[in-house]
């Protein structure tokens, strides 16, 4: 961690003296010192990274108001907030936990009800069988497709 995020962090952490933990689960405060951290690290190879620690240092100042008073800085929280997550997600690689979990699942899903429609045609007389067949099959296969790439990201240390 570099000196710009050690000091940032610490500021925060003073500005939220009691504030309560329910309120800062809500806030999202750990994600925000996460990526806190991983934008002073990244910044030097990243322009976007750059970009995002004025908007971070200018938020910073207004974190207590923002969580406290609904309103204008809230709002620029919540954006930098989202912001801050999807650049991470997108040109980093850091994701969710169970991120490809729960999408590979659903598509798994959608695919497995194609196939056991494909062959409910193919198998008239076992239609509903088919159809539940194809659902389980393609539910189970996106599933463990799905925990095998969340186990990759947790190896890597990805996770957001």
């Amino acid at each position: 961690m570099d000196d710009w995020s050690k000091q940032l962090i610490s500021q925060l952490d003073e500005s939220l003296q009691g504030i309560k933990q329910r309120d800062l689960r809500f806030f999202r405060i750990e994600e925000f010192k996460r990526n806190i951290e991983r934008v002073g690290h990244l910044s030097k190879s990243c322009p976007a990274c750059e970009k995002e620690k004025l908007n971070i240092a200018e938020i910073n100042g207004k974190i207590n108001e923002a969580i406290q008073v609904p309103g204008k800085s809230r709002r620029e929280y919540d954006r930098i907030i989202s912001r801050l997550s999807t650049h991470m997600q997108k040109v980093h690689g850091f994701f969710p936990p169970f991120y490809f979990t729960y999408l590979l699942s659903f598509f798994g899903m959608v695919a497995g009800l194609l196939l056991g429609y494909l062959l409910m045609i193919i198998f008239p007389a076992w239609d509903w069988m088919m159809l539940t067949l194809g659902f389980v099959a393609g539910l189970f296969a996106g599933y463990v497709w799905g925990i095998r790439k969340d186990a990759k990201v947790r190896l890597h240390k990805k996770l957001m």
